[in-house]
């Protein structure tokens, strides 16, 4: 070390005086910068402790393990988008956060949580409960044009073929199908958490069950592959769902590829299924097919008939020169679905068709293709249920028709004839009606429908029953009879209570239950 100093400063010695002040210089700027370089900075952070005045500290958060799976029974206050929700806003749920037509996060999501059947037994949450945290929220759905729909497209917006903002308040009639919406209506109007399980194992079974061409088996393919569809959608369930959007996918394929029907049975169903999937989803590529559907009933309700009575209904074909009250229920459902779903149904198409069931009622009951003619419990409850839908629902002859149908049982072994057919109309008849109708049937049949449930979920035909059309037509029609708590909501108010209301003053009869409060007049 000594030697290169020596050596060093004799080299410098041997620079110019200037030259000398230079090498100088950068020594010792450099020898400056190193030392920066190695020095520690410490800074002095201050503690900051948070004080609580006069209100205590919030308590810690649950821990997992004490998640309430009940808890979408008894706590509605909630802020993640539903489908409508019931908020009356389009497009928002009931906190303003938006649904699919104004892009939804997608980490929340109203499903069914659990993909296996037997394990959905567990527990109600689980088949009506939230999910949040689901991140494939917005899965594949369909975009097309008017009358086809073309291959999956991801994403959300009013454009494609999936969950979107419901028109109206309350969701359009739609929205208190999902989430805590179907959660309260579960609860106020009589269901049970068995009865969710069936639905859901019904699904299950029809999911299973289509054909690849996305129908179902029967001889009448397009009315049940219609029946199957409205079971899913009166579930909440839509294109974009996790579990069935498939196979709701594969059956809107189908409903569209077949179009406008010749019998007016399946025009009909296919007609009201593609009104609540268009309700629903506000797709395009359902738009246009639905609003055809629509003008050909409208077009056949008009065909000239040869009886004045039978004016206003419909038949078998869509140049029926004759009515009769069954084919007539399914057209009314389909164009008040239209309807709801902002097609464009002239109001003269309801006022005939009430006018017509007017013309087949006498003495309490609704008749088949003639007034009264006999009771007839099948027809009763169609006239019931259609003039409720058309704003009937006051009238004191639906009263006098709701009477009589408070005197029938579920029996499973002794119904017979067009049985499943006639407890769909039934247990939605007595549901609009109502009070102790509604009561008395849904203790007669919720319970007694379930423990009639196949094991797989399907449900076989009543042994009486002559009604040969598949398993998927009764176990679509009695999943719709489980569904019918939160379907759609009471188009009146209690039958019963309106006549109490009107009663003397200081009068002591006895006051009756009234189910729904949401039951406008």
């Amino acid at each position: 070390m000594k030697i290169i100093t020596e050596n060093f400063l004799r080299w410098l010695m041997g620079l110019t005086a200037w030259m000398r002040y230079l090498v100088i210089a950068l020594i010792v700027h450099a020898a400056i910068l190193f030392g920066l370089a190695t020095v520690k900075i410490a800074v002095a952070i201050p503690t900051v402790i948070a004080q609580f005045t006069g209100d205590a500290p919030p308590p810690p958060p649950k821990p997992v393990d004490d998640i309430d799976p009940f808890a979408a029974l008894r706590d509605f206050d909630y802020n993640g988008p539903t489908l409508g929700g019931g908020g009356g806003t389009p497009g928002k749920g009931p906190g303003g956060i938006p649904t699919a037509a104004g892009t939804t996060p997608t980490e929340y999501k109203a499903t069914v949580l659990t993909k296996d059947a037997a394990a959905a037994d567990k527990t109600v949450g689980e088949v009506i409960g939230v999910d949040v945290g689901d991140t494939a929220g917005a899965i594949a759905r369909l975009q097309g044009g008017p009358g086809a729909i073309d291959a999956p497209t991801m994403g959300l917006g009013e454009g494609r073929f999936g969950t979107a903002g419901v028109r109206g308040p309350g969701g359009g009639g739609f929205g208190q199908r999902v989430g805590p919406m179907r959660a309260k209506r579960i609860s106020q109007a009589g269901s049970s958490g068995e009865a969710e399980r069936s639905v859901l194992a019904a699904l299950r079974w029809l999911k299973e069950n289509q054909k690849p061409d996305g129908s179902w088996d029967s001889s009448h393919p397009v009315a049940i592959t219609g029946l199957a569809t409205l079971a899913f959608l009166g579930h909440g369930h839509t294109p974009d769902d996790q579990e069935f959007g498939p196979t709701l996918m594969k059956a809107f394929q189908y409903l569209v590829s077949k179009g406008p029907q010749g019998n007016m049975y399946q025009h009909a169903i296919l007609t009201y299924a593609l009104a609540e999937g268009y309700g629903m989803t506000q797709s395009p590529a359902l738009k246009e097919p639905l609003q055809k559907c629509v003008d050909i009933l409208i077009k056949s309700q008009q065909v000239k008939k040869k009886d004045a009575l039978h004016v206003g209904g419909w038949r078998y074909t869509q140049t029926s020169d004759d009515s009769d009250t069954s084919v007539t229920g399914w057209c009314v459902q389909a164009l008040e679905a239209a309807k709801l779903a902002g097609a464009s149904v002239p109001e003269s198409a309801f006022e005939g068709a009430s006018k017509y069931l007017w013309n087949m009622f006498s003495g309490g009951s609704f008749g088949y293709d003639k007034p009264g003619g006999g009771f007839r419990l099948g027809t009763t409850a169609i006239g019931i249920l259609c003039q409720a839908f058309m704003g009937q629902g006051g009238d004191p002859r639906i009263k006098q028709a709701l009477d009589k149908l408070k005197n029938e049982k579920f029996e499973w072994d002794k119904d017979a004839n067009w049985t499943v057919y006639t407890w769909y109309y039934q247990t939605q008849a007595c549901f609009q009606g109502g009070g102790s109708y509604w009561e008395h049937w849904n203790n007669s049949f919720r319970d007694a429908l379930i423990r009639k449930q196949a094991a797989d979920g399907h449900w076989d035909y009543p042994p009486q029953s002559k009604e040969k059309y598949g398993l998927a037509y009764s176990t679509s029609l009695c999943c719709l009879m489980l569904e019918v708590y939160y379907r759609y909501l009471p188009t009146y108010q209690s039958i019963e209570q309106k006549q109490l209301e009107k009663r003397p003053p200081g009068s002591n009869l006895p006051t009756m239950p009234k189910l729904d409060a949401g039951a406008k007049s």
